[in-house]
């Protein structure tokens, strides 16, 4: 399990720490591997420190330097609730859907409800049930009875729903679903599905 810092001055500590083994990597080799995921645990890390303007710096940071990333999940709950804190509504909605999407148990695990696992084809650990378990204790005592009061009226909301059930039923045939360009018709809908979101 991550070893979380316990204090602000640790926190600041880490992240410079981490910052700075990513551009020394840019400066060296022109690009950024991190095999060791430092760029996701930053999200984690700016949102409990909650300072809005160095998340903000981040954020416009990691969105320039992994423009093609697809993320992961404790990375986009922490991103969409940063997003929500800085009043971008649209964005903040946006990226608790692609949080939903990408583990289909992390936001019900969140909301304390009961769930059950569901039979359908998983492209990474990531979307495993058990993966909210990897997410910091940290992270969750540092999300307010309003932002889950907000996570909750959107996941119950028609439009995610909508966009849930679809997902899952994609996912679902990928399970038997052999033919290649059907594949890759259906991965194609299940990637424009936060899109569709008014």
């Amino acid at each position: 399990m991550y070893n979380f810092p316990e204090t602000q001055k640790k926190l600041k500590s880490r992240i410079s720490s981490y910052k700075s083994s990513l551009l020394k990597e840019m400066k060296k080799f022109g690009y950024i591997n991190d095999g060791a995921g430092k760029r996701y645990l930053l999200f984690s890390l700016y949102f409990v420190l909650n300072e809005i303007e160095k998340t903000k710096d981040y954020i416009k940071w990691y969105a320039k330097e992994f423009s093609d990333d697809i993320g992961e999940p404790i990375q986009q709950l922490c991103w969409a609730l940063s997003l929500k804190r800085m009043n971008d509504e649209v964005g903040a909605k946006k990226m608790l859907a692609e949080t939903m999407l990408s583990n289909l148990y992390i936001i019900p695990k969140l909301l304390e409800r009961k769930i059950q696992e569901h039979d359908i084809w998983h492209s990474s650990s990531y979307q495993n049930i058990g993966y909210f378990d990897y997410t910091p204790k940290e992270v969750i005592a540092s999300i307010t009875e309003e932002e889950i009061q907000w996570i909750g009226q959107e996941y119950d909301s028609p439009e995610f729903s909508r966009i849930r059930e679809r997902y899952i039923d994609i996912y679902y045939n990928l399970k038997t679903t052999k033919e290649i360009g059907e594949r890759k018709r259906l991965l194609e809908e299940s990637y424009s599905l936060v899109g569709s979101l008014q």
